[in-house]
């Protein structure tokens, strides 16, 4: 038979489990519980605002810096309808990452936000991959500020124009990046 004995620890066992449970509980919803001032906590993994990136001081193509706002825009149309035909949204991730935009093409995408220009793309989640429709704001200047960098660090503006049409540098992810951006970023 089970003694007295067995039966006090059987049930001392079972009430430390309970007392455990109860402050693992306690402990994830004080997590996500409202602090004082009526905002969620945050996690300690929270990221800070990233900032808008900058091109003002981008080195663009010097014919390309000469033509107005309404040329850029009508040529920045076409590359646009040459990136729709290749229906990107429904490419896995790793054929984004194909280099077939040469630095013409990028040049007038990173002009139009140089000139502060949308580029308005109705029914994005028709056009765009999924990464980026999920992407935050921070993720997208993040990932703007990359396309900068490589622009910077890659590309010699003084070439002709025949020669940046030569440059196959740019990925069909970063001309959906910067697509993408550019209907965007004013909500950022």
């Amino acid at each position: 038979m089970i003694n007295e004995n067995t039966i006090m620890t059987f049930l001392i066992v079972i009430a430390v489990i309970i007392v455990v449970l109860l402050v693992v509980i306690i402990m994830l919803i004080m997590q996500n519980s409202p602090n004082r001032n009526g905002k969620k906590s945050k996690n300690k993994t929270s990221y800070h605002k990233v900032n808008m990136p900058s091109v003002a001081g981008l080195n663009l193509p010097s014919q390309l810096e000469k033509m107005s706002k309404a040329e850029v825009l009508n040529i920045t149309k076409k590359v646009y309808e040459s990136y729709k035909i290749f229906d990107y949204q429904k490419m896995d991730i790793y054929e984004l990452d194909k280099k077939e935009w040469h630095t013409w093409q990028i040049s007038f995408l990173f002009m139009m936000f140089k000139n502060n220009q949308e580029f308005f793309i109705p029914e994005q989640n028709k056009i765009f991959h999924p990464f980026l429709i999920k992407a935050s704001a921070n993720d997208m200047k993040s990932f703007l500020r990359g396309l900068i960098k490589k622009y910077e660090n890659h590309v010699d503006t003084t070439q002709t124009r025949d020669s940046l049409c030569k440059e196959y540098l740019w990925s069909n992810k970063d001309i959906s990046i910067l697509f993408y951006f550019l209907a965007n970023y004013k909500n950022y």
